[in-house]
């Protein structure tokens, strides 16, 4: 009987460690599957916004896989093109037409510090605040955005987009700029609505308004309406496409991308000759989007002379790979 009891005895305690080690074990192994989750939706609201740490720039015949650069690490970064068969930017010499790479660094966010608290306090206000001429005095660089505000909301009738909940907190500093970075859900066409602020001349983050909007020179509508011949500044959702049309039927001699608006209404197909700098740049840059992916630019795109149709047009120039747009 004792020995009996004894065996009873070992066995539960045996399967009560090993219960114990298997549900610490699952908890462990949810909690790293939720983490990895978390991460790859934030590298994925990142590279909307052309803030991307997939791969980082350092020297010679960069890798097939880059590894990721977790939080915490302020190592200064490289943002180098996913690996092609064509050159990549890391390896293209400067182009006049392709913006160099920039150095973005990952800085420690302090959730509790006062510039943070008034920073998302200003962002509340600014969701609430109805009118554009009461938001002017909360976006950066005021002087040279308020009429970009005026031409966009009067001229344009552009809407700001709405934002869900905060999924992103974050702080960088991109070449010699730092910058708030926010993320909220929202209904465009990546799911994702990022804000950058700046600091401004009293030392506060004030948001970046231009690259919250979206904004270009025209709306994709008039834009798709008046055809310019003249470059114009737009901001758009853009992904490596296959549509030959019209002037650009020779798909051997142009790359075609495809280019979305803000709010993913109104689209164009833009065009540069295939095996300039600014073609293996484009090529090289947004090879990693897949069929589907986007990834925001800011470019100058014109009509040709005497247009064929309202929705092929020439790519001049990048002028970042994202909308937020530093010196």
């Amino acid at each position: 009987m004792g020995v009996s009891i004894t065996l009873c005895v070992i066995l539960s305690l045996t399967l009560y460690v090993g219960w114990r080690v298997y549900f610490f074990s699952l908890s462990n192994r949810n909690t790293l599957i939720e983490m990895a989750h978390k991460a790859e939706q934030r590298n994925h609201e990142l590279e909307s916004m052309g803030i991307s740490f997939d791969a980082a720039t350092t020297g010679g015949t960069a890798p097939s896989t880059l590894p990721k650069i977790g939080a915490g690490n302020n190592e200064p970064l490289k943002i180098a093109a996913p690996i092609s068969p064509a050159p990549t930017t890391a390896t293209l010499p400067p182009s006049s037409t392709f913006p160099p790479e920039s150095s973005i660094r990952e800085l420690p966010l302090l959730e509790t510090t006062d510039e943070v608290a008034q920073a998302i306090a200003l962002l509340e206000q600014y969701w609430k605040t109805p009118e554009w001429k009461d938001r002017v005095a909360m976006v950066a660089n005021a002087e040279k955005v308020a009429p970009l505000m005026k031409d966009f909301y009067e001229t344009q009738g552009g809407k700001d987009p709405v934002p869900g909940s905060m999924s992103t907190k974050a702080r960088y500093q991109i070449n010699n700029t730092e910058i708030l970075y926010f993320s909220y859900s929202s209904s465009r066409p990546t799911g994702s609505l990022e804000v950058a602020m700046l600091r401004g001349p009293q030392g506060n983050f004030l948001i970046d308004w231009e690259s919250l909007a979206g904004y270009g020179e025209m709306s994709f509508h008039e834009f798709r309406n008046q055809r310019p011949t003249k470059a114009v500044l737009m901001r758009g959702y853009v992904r490596l496409f296959e549509y030959y049309n019209f002037e650009f039927s020779d798909s051997k001699r142009y790359l075609c991308i495809k280019l979305m608006s803000e709010n993913g209404e109104n689209s164009v197909y833009a065009y540069c000759e295939r095996g300039s700098q600014l073609a293996r740049s484009i090529d090289a840059d947004l090879v990693s989007t897949g069929p589907s992916g986007f990834k925001g630019y800011t470019m100058l795109v014109s009509f040709p002379p005497n247009a064929q149709s309202n929705q092929c047009v020439n790519l001049e120039k990048v002028l970042a790979q994202r909308w937020l747009n530093l010196p």
